[in-house]
């Protein structure tokens, strides 16, 4: 049920007033603080892994290697056109050391732990990524940490070897670590655009990370935040979650509940990285196949050698007597 807005914020009000839309609230896809850290339970939404209260954030990750958490909402998005502001902190002891990052779902199955930040790999639906820890062996043309979306239909694995690009609808740098306010993440879907704005400097002063044309989601899907630690760490906060639906005269509602998840346009296709994948994969045989096959070879001749060498030390003792 929809219910009348508590709050808009400034950036919300602004993209209203640009667009002519109705702005709502929906409460039971909503987080506000402050928390009950003594109570486990938090209406409309399930914490799973490492995931806990505390007074003014839910933390996905303690500060500690191999951890992973999840929150996701148990209310499915029936909108068309919706939008999350997230604030959420992600801070630690650690300097140059730190992992692994986490992710923000509109996803077709929900409480699935898996490797990808703490949540499963072939995903149907949308996943943005933060990464935090750069792979000096992957190839990649940009700074940590790097907020990357994919869009995804159940069927392409992700790639942390990619660095968050492969099947990428668009990304940027994001500098969100160890700041002193919460990071402000607004997420914008309205008539199949996808548009992600940042607010790192705490003063509701937004900047466009992306803007993707030719995104199509299905409805029904849900709403969720997971993170992971690896051998290195961070606390993973949640301070707030705002889910807003924008409402747009005379458009029709559409029920996409049997959509497949698809863009239109991608900065680096699946299947490019699939290929080479295999490439990889078929080199990796090849390599093998060679080494067997020179290993043979040398086998063969060291077996000659030593029967050589048995036949003329026969020869040369029966010559001698």
């Amino acid at each position: 049920m929809r219910t009348s807005p508590k709050f808009l914020t400034i950036f919300s009000a602004f993209l209203c007033f640009l667009t002519t839309e109705a702005i709502l609230v929906r409460q039971e896809s909503s987080l506000f603080g402050p928390y009950d850290a003594a109570n486990a339970h938090l209406a409309h939404w399930d914490l799973s892994g490492t995931a806990h209260l505390a007074e003014t954030a839910i933390r996905l990750t303690p500060d500690e290697a191999s951890a992973q958490g999840a929150i996701w909402n148990n209310y499915p998005l029936m909108s068309n056109d919706w939008e999350f502001h997230i604030q959420f902190h992600i801070h630690g002891k650690g300097v140059h050391l730190n992992g692994n990052g986490m992710a923000f779902w509109y996803a077709k199955e929900r409480l699935t732990p898996g490797h990808v930040f703490g949540s499963k790999d072939y995903f149907s639906g949308l996943g943005l990524f933060i990464d935090t820890v750069e792979n000096a062996a992957a190839p990649h043309n940009h700074r940590h940490p790097y907020l990357s979306a994919v869009v995804n239909n159940g069927s392409f694995p992700y790639h942390h070897d990619e660095q968050g690009t492969a099947g990428q609808v668009g990304g940027c740098h994001l500098q969100a670590r160890n700041l002193e306010w919460p990071t402000k993440l607004a997420i914008s879907y309205i008539s199949d655009v996808l548009t992600v704005y940042l607010d790192t400097q705490g003063t509701e002063t937004w900047t466009q990370c992306f803007r993707a044309v030719g995104v199509h989601l299905p409805t029904g899907y849900f709403l969720g935040v997971s993170a992971s630690t690896g051998e290195h760490s961070d606390n993973h906060d949640i301070v707030s979650i705002t889910t807003l639906d924008n409402i747009i005269p005379e458009k029709v509602w559409e029920d996409r509940g049997l959509l497949i998840p698809h863009a239109e346009f991608l900065e680096i296709p699946f299947v490019e990285a699939s290929a080479k994948a295999e490439a990889e994969a078929a080199g990796s045989d090849s390599l093998f196949g060679k080494i067997v096959y020179f290993g043979g070879i040398a086998v063969v001749l060291y077996l000659a050698y030593v029967i050589f060498k048995k036949y003329k030390g026969k020869k040369d003792r029966k010559h001698r007597s």
